[in-house]
């Protein structure tokens, strides 16, 4: 699942609230979220 997710804001199609989202789902934790922005 974290893949998609890197992969898929770093195309735009998400944004950082779309990741909070997904941390409050417990999909990815905090530490993954700070790693994707990171990247961007």
């Amino acid at each position: 699942m974290l893949s998609y997710i890197k992969e898929y804001f770093l195309m735009g199609l998400y944004v950082e609230e779309d990741l909070d989202i997904f941390v409050q789902a417990k999909w990815i934790t905090i530490e993954d979220k700070e790693n994707i922005i990171k990247t961007q």
